[in-house]
């Protein structure tokens, strides 16, 4: 059995050579290369101790994914051209450079810093494995025999044995931990031990049967598009490559679930490059080329590439299997694929509704404050024009602090950050039990969400949004035990809000509410401008009017 054969096809690279469809991916390439052309930077200890001491990442990450990118660039440069011995002769140094790592855990995930632990599994290190055997196997003799032989050492003491004497706390993961570090493991096993394949694989499928069951029965991922992209964009790799190890006999791709799990991406693009930004995801984003073109070829029926939407070949973390596949993967006739551009779509699982019309783009969701990558954002909505106007702010930078009990106090996780109600000045708790009850009738969307807070005497807090053409209308309803110190209505936006004598511009939008029942102040906070209403002390329903000016 030949594992991706399109790859080992002399042909297919003399296509990519000299086509013209794949000439950006090309360019893309050859600008990563010339990127990360310069020196290789060594690891440091000094920067490897950085994240134990004060919980920073980036030191150690900056120069760690410079070499991956470096690698990637020049493995994929030498298939395209083999003639090219500058291309090699950089892989192999940037190859010998990753083989010398001390360990390739990230600092972030090392469970140990006074202890020599090496032989551990993390996201990254799986990645590396993957990564080195697939180049191994791809380029194969054109590799110098002592290059090979670190690679199996490595892979097979890093990689494979560390799997085959431990068990990991990922292996029962609901969330793209379980996708990333399983699939890289079962292909580091595929290329560089297939005759263990049948002992590694009743355990690698429990695992991806683990990960599915993260993903609701309405395929949103609630870790967030990002994760995605990477947690089934890595799923799909080793379905794949499953599905041809064993001559289709494990197939995932006949599975309605993940059919529809594939689906997502082209949901949260609400026009352009904006995207929903719910949990730790960005406001803006591209789809990774070779995984959604590959995933309408399985699915035409279902799968769509998203109007006007950028797309991309690789990412700052270098991860070799996606940037690979974008050549591989690649299908010049979708090109120009669209979505429609107005749609309702509610996911009742997740409780969200996205809705894109010529007007306007909006998204808002329900769901509990203990998802994956959680924020405690339950009621949380987007209206877009060109870009979010009034935002979910999305992830912020990663430390070892954002991740750990000190989570809510960073303003994007904590609903502080969020178009939220602020209730007897307490924001919402983290939490399953912090839930919403939604529902979707009669193009209205209605959150009860006062279970999102701990305020006893709050005992309904009811969010509806109704929808016209040009217009959303929020309305929230409160039912309290006594008279609170406060109840304000937190509105959060991209741009700074301009007084208007309907209300407040922001951007195209016009935000109206009655200023008998409410007081508006402008605050700003982490690159966000707040609009704070403040309800009158008998006012208990807060209406806002969202309208989109026609577009010209």
């Amino acid at each position: 059995m030949t594992l991706i054969a399109k790859a080992k096809d002399p042909a297919f690279w003399e296509k990519v050579r000299t086509s013209d469809a794949y000439r950006p991916l090309r360019e893309e390439l050859l600008a990563l290369y010339d990127e990360t052309s310069g020196d290789i930077p060594a690891t440091k200890f000094s920067e490897f101790i950085i994240y134990s001491r004060t919980g920073s990442r980036s030191e150690y990450e900056h120069s760690y994914f410079y070499r991956r990118r470096a690698m990637n660039a020049a493995a994929i440069l030498s298939l395209i051209y083999p003639e090219e011995e500058k291309y090699l002769t950089r892989l192999c140094d940037v190859m010998w450079a990753i083989l010398d790592e001390y360990v390739w855990v990230l600092p972030a995930h090392m469970p140990s810093f006074t202890e020599n632990v090496v032989e551990h599994i993390d996201l990254f290190a799986a990645e590396t494995g993957f990564a080195l055997s697939e180049i191994d196997y791809l380029l194969a003799d054109r590799l110098p025999p002592l290059i090979r032989s670190r690679v199996k050492a490595e892979v097979d003491r890093r990689i494979l044995r560390a799997y085959l004497n431990n068990h990991y706390g990922w292996e029962r993961a609901s969330h793209n931990w379980a996708a990333v570090c399983v699939g890289s493991v079962a292909a580091a096993f595929l290329y560089q031990r297939p005759d263990l394949a049948p002992e590694i694989l009743p355990r690698v499928e429990e695992t991806l049967r683990s990960y599915l069951s993260g993903l609701p029965e309405d395929g949103t991922c609630l870790e967030g598009y990002g994760y995605w992209c990477y947690g089934f964009g890595f799923f799909t790799v080793i379905a794949d490559l499953l599905c041809d190890f064993t001559d289709g006999e494990i197939n995932y791709f006949a599975d309605p679930h993940v059919k529809t799990v594939a689906s997502f991406t082209q949901s949260v693009f609400l026009e352009g490059a904006t995207t929903v930004s719910f949990s730790d995801a960005g406001g803006s984003g591209s789809y990774p080329i070779g995984l959604l073109h590959y995933l309408h070829d399985k699915y035409p029926d279902t799968v769509a590439v998203p109007a006007g939407a950028r797309r991309h070949s690789y990412d700052g973390c270098g991860r070799w299997c996606g940037h690979l596949r974008s050549f591989l993967w690649f299908d010049e006739a979708l090109t120009d694929a669209e979505i429609a551009p107005e749609r309702t779509e509610y996911r009742p699982d997740a409780q969200w509704l996205i809705k894109t019309t010529p007007r306007y783009a909006f998204a808002a969701k329900g769901g509990h404050n203990a998802e994956p990558h959680n924020h405690n954002d339950i009621g949380s909505f987007i209206v877009a024009r060109g870009g979010q106007i009034l935002r979910d702010p999305g992830g912020g930078s990663y430390s070892r602090a954002y991740f750990s009990s000190r989570r809510y106090e960073f303003f994007r996780p904590s609903s502080r950050g969020h178009s939220v109600p602020i209730v007897d000045g307490t924001y919402q708790s983290a939490g399953r039990e912090h839930s919403a009850d939604a529902a979707y009738e009669n193009g209205v969307l209605t959150l009860e969400m006062h279970r999102a807070y701990d305020v006893p005497a709050l005992s309904r807090l009811t969010r509806a949004f109704s929808f016209t053409d040009d217009t959303v209308t929020l309305t929230d309803t409160y039912v309290y035990d006594g008279t609170p110190s406060s109840l304000v209505e937190r509105i959060v936006c991209a741009a700074e809000p301009q007084s208007t004598p309907d209300g407040f511009r922001v951007g195209p939008l016009t935000l109206t509410a009655d200023d008998s029942v409410a007081a508006a102040e402008i605050r700003q906070e982490d690159n966000s401008f707040l609009i704070d209403y403040t309800l009158k002390p008998d006012a208990r329903v807060f209406t806002l009017t969202i309208r989109a000016e026609d577009k010209k």
